[in-house]
C-alpha cells in the first residue's frame, strides 16, 4: 500500500478518535454548556429586535441594551404576577385528581347528565379511563410544578446566559469571520454556506416555538377563563409548553383540560373541546406557516418519527429537540450528498 493511502487512514481515524474524544468530552461537561445553549436561544430570540434597532441608527450595544430592556420587563412581569400563582395552582392541581372524592365518580356523572344507564362493563370501562387521565393529570402537574419550583436550581445558568448572549449578539460578526479563518480555503464557503442554512433553521425554530407556544398558552388560558373553567392559568401555561411537542402535545394539554371542565358541566367539556380544536386549526393554518414559514421545512412523517426515535432513546429531552436535531441533520445530509456528487 502507497504511503499516500497509510496518511489518508491515519488522518481519517484520528478524525474520527478526535470527534469522539470531542463527544466525550461534550457529555461529562453537559451542565456547563446549559448557559451557552440558553444564550444561543436568547440571542435567536432578541436578534430581530437589534436589527430593527440598528436600521433606525442604533449603535448595536444600544439596539441590544433596548432589546434586553423589553425582554426582561416580560420576564419580570411572570416573575412577579405569573409564577407564583402558576406553582399554587399547579398544587392544588396535584391534589384534587388525588385526593378529591368528586372526582373519583365522574364518569359516571357523566353518564347520568347524557342520559345513559350502562351496564357494568361499560362503566367499568370509562371509570378506567378516567381514572388513568387522572393519573396522567396529576403527573403532569407534579413534574411541572417541579420544574417550576426547579427553576432555582439553575439560577446561575439563568443569570450568566444574558450575560454571554449580550456579546454573542454583540461580536457575531467577528465570530464568524474568525471562525471562518480557521477553515481551509477551498472548502470555506461551502462550509459557511452550511453553517448559515443551519443558523437559519434553528433560528427559525426557536422564534416560531416561542411565538407559537405564548399565542396557543394565552389563547387556550384565556378561552378557558371565559368558560369559567377552574385552573385556566396552568392549564394555558401546560398547553403552551406542550405545544413544543408537534402534534401530540395539544393531545395531552387537551385532556386536562376537558376533565376540568367536566366537573362544571357536560356542555363546558365540549365547548373546551371545540376550543382546543378551533386554536389549534389557527395555529398550524395561520400561525406556524406564517411565523415559521419553511426554516425547518421538514415533512410530517419526519417530525413523526423524529419525535418517536428521540422519545424513545432520551426521553423528554429527546422528544423537545427532535426536531432542530433533524432539521441539522439533513441539511448536514445534503450538503454531503450535493457536495459528493460533484
Amino acid at each position: 500500500m502507497a504511503p499516500s493511502k497509510y496518511a489518508g487512514i491515519l488522518r481519517w481515524l484520528g478524525t474520527v478518535l478526535a470527534a469522539a474524544a470531542l463527544a466525550l468530552f461534550a457529555y461529562r461537561a453537559r451542565r456547563a454548556f446549559i448557559p451557552f445553549f440558553l444564550a444561543i436561544g436568547i440571542g435567536y430570540i432578541i436578534s430581530p429586535l437589534v436589527r430593527m434597532a440598528e436600521l433606525r441608527g442604533a449603535p448595536r450595544v444600544a439596539a441590544i441594551f433596548t432589546a434586553y430592556v423589553l425582554v426582561a420587563a416580560v420576564i419580570g412581569f411572570s416573575l412577579a404576577f405569573v409564577l407564583p400563582p402558576l406553582a399554587m395552582q399547579l398544587d392544588e392541581i396535584v391534589s384534587l385528581f388525588t385526593r378529591d372524592p368528586a372526582v373519583d365518580g365522574l364518569a359516571a356523572d357523566w353518564w347520568r347528565r347524557l342520559g345513559f344507564q350502562p351496564d357494568g362493563a361499560a362503566s367499568r370501562l370509562a371509570a378506567a379511563a378516567v381514572d388513568r387521565a387522572e393519573i396522567y393529570i396529576s403527573e403532569v402537574a407534579r413534574a411541572a410544578g417541579r420544574a417550576v419550583s426547579g427553576l432555582t436550581s439553575q439560577l446561575f445558568s439563568i443569570l450568566l446566559a444574558p450575560v454571554i448572549a449580550f456579546y454573542l449578539t454583540r461580536d457575531v460578526d467577528d465570530i464568524r469571520d474568525r471562525f471562518a479563518s480557521w477553515l481551509p480555503p477551498a472548502s470555506r464557503q461551502r462550509i459557511m454556506n452550511m453553517v448559515a442554512d443551519i443558523d437559519r433553521a434553528l433560528a427559525g425554530w426557536v422564534r416560531g416555538q416561542v411565538i407559537v407556544c405564548t399565542f396557543v398558552g394565552v389563547a387556550t388560558g384565556i378561552s378557558l377563563a371565559v368558560m369559567g373553567v377552574r385552573y385556566a392559568l396552568p392549564i394555558g401555561f401546560l398547553s403552551g409548553v406542550l405545544e413544543i411537542i408537534p402534534y401530540f402535545g395539544p393531545v395531552f394539554a387537551m385532556i386536562p383540560a376537558v376533565l376540568l371542565a367536566a366537573q362544571k358541566s357536560t356542555l363546558t367539556a365540549v365547548i373546551a373541546a371545540a376550543a382546543f380544536v378551533t386554536i389549534q386549526q389557527v395555529e398550524s393554518v395561520v400561525v406556524s406557516p406564517k411565523i415559521v414559514g419553511e426554516c425547518v421545512g421538514l415533512h410530517p412523517l419526519v417530525v413523526i418519527g423524529a419525535l418517536l426515535v428521540g422519545g424513545t432513546l432520551f426521553g423528554v429531552v429527546g422528544i423537545l429537540l427532535a426536531v432542530p436535531v433533524t432539521a441539522v441533520l439533513l441539511i448536514l445530509g445534503q450538503r454531503l450528498l450535493v457536495d459528493s456528487g460533484r
